[in-house]
């Protein structure tokens, strides 16, 4: 087969070199050439990101107080992990004890409530008692067992002591790490006391730009790498929010901080030396060794990672040998060939 018929059988298995020049390598007389095989890739490292460790909406557990706290004194340090049970904080002022009695007197009232409920329920099953005067009694009933059941999940988290009245000890529903802010003495009506996130609440948050979103499959920090979990359909600007799977222990990384982290993409592609790449044609390229030539080949680049390039080319090129040195004088070579 003559060098006209190669080539054209070349061109045919590469679609993506459809400007493709090539040159005999016994044409390159004393130059030193060497080659690398070409690396197929699953995924290739993007430039890094902005991250922050946090949870999503609704994932923490908030401690609101129904009744307000004129001083509370935490006895663990905001980003503790603390244990389901565990003393979190000492509260004072008439309103908790007011709170106190208030549940008492609540507890008392449904118990007569129920007794007045029960007994009447028997009645109305003999038909003995009106419907109306039945629903009136169930409602009272059923409203109060609401009301009860409102303070008692509160009630629950605190401790008396009863050598001291004025030491009401505020205990964690859960295990995980706690989190206040305190600005200003006292906690009103409503008001949160703390925030409990629990250990696999805690995420990596980031700003994607718009065009980088597709084939995001994980995020990777200096102790570990965490997959993504999910990846916002809704545009910010230039960006959209993703968020990782929740953290490993092994990540250390504390509530809040701010980190740079390297987005890793799904992607087929190849990987090829840096010094393997030049600019051919208003493309880049590297050449490719076939049948005693070297062929040029348009790439695209999508990354740099220390001494390769990740690239993406339509032919299959794995597997095959790219030029790794004396690279400019090949291409000097080129031009002298027709090339530009």
């Amino acid at each position: 087969m003559n060098r006209q018929a190669r080539l054209t059988l070349l061109l045919l298995l590469l679609p993506c070199a459809a400007l493709a020049q090539s040159i005999p390598l016994k044409d390159l007389g004393m130059l030193s050439l060497e080659f690398t095989v070409v690396e197929q890739i699953e995924s290739y490292h993007g430039q890094p990101l902005a991250a922050q460790v946090a949870y999503r909406p609704g994932e923490a557990l908030s401690l609101v107080t129904p009744n307000r706290v004129q001083q509370i004194t935490y006895l663990v340090e905001t980003g503790e992990t603390v244990a389901a049970g565990q003393a979190i904080a000492i509260m004072s002022g008439p309103e908790i004890h007011h709170f106190l009695t208030e549940y008492e007197v609540t507890q008392q009232r449904l118990a007569t409530a129920k007794k007045r409920y029960d007994s009447n329920h028997k009645l109305y099953q003999k038909q003995a008692i009106d419907e109306t005067r039945w629903i009136e009694i169930a409602n009272a009933y059923f409203v109060l067992q609401l009301e009860y059941e409102h303070i008692r999940h509160f009630r629950d988290l605190l401790n008396s002591d009863p050598g001291d009245e004025d030491r009401i000890t505020l205990e964690s529903p859960a295990s995980g790490i706690l989190q206040y802010h305190q600005d200003s003495p006292g906690i009103g009506s409503g008001g949160e006391l703390a925030l409990l996130l629990p250990p696999d609440t805690l995420r990596l948050k980031i700003s994607v730009p718009i065009a980088r979103r597709n084939g995001l499959q994980s995020l990777i920090s200096e102790n570990c790498q965490s997959r993504i979990d999910s990846v916002s359909g809704i545009a910010s600007d230039f960006f959209v929010q993703a968020w990782s799977e929740p953290l490993a222990e092994q990540c250390q990384l504390l509530p809040g901080e701010r980190l740079l982290v390297t987005p890793e993409y799904a992607f087929q592609g190849y990987r090829v030396p840096r010094e393997s790449v030049f600019q051919w044609q208003n493309e880049s390229t590297v050449l490719l060794r076939r049948e005693g030539e070297l062929l040029t080949v348009p790439v695209k680049l999508l990354s740099g990672d220390g001494a390769t390039y990740s690239v993406t080319c339509p032919t299959q090129i794995s597997g095959g040998e790219v030029l790794s040195s004396s690279v400019s004088a090949v291409q000097g070579l080129l031009k002298g060939l027709g090339g530009e």
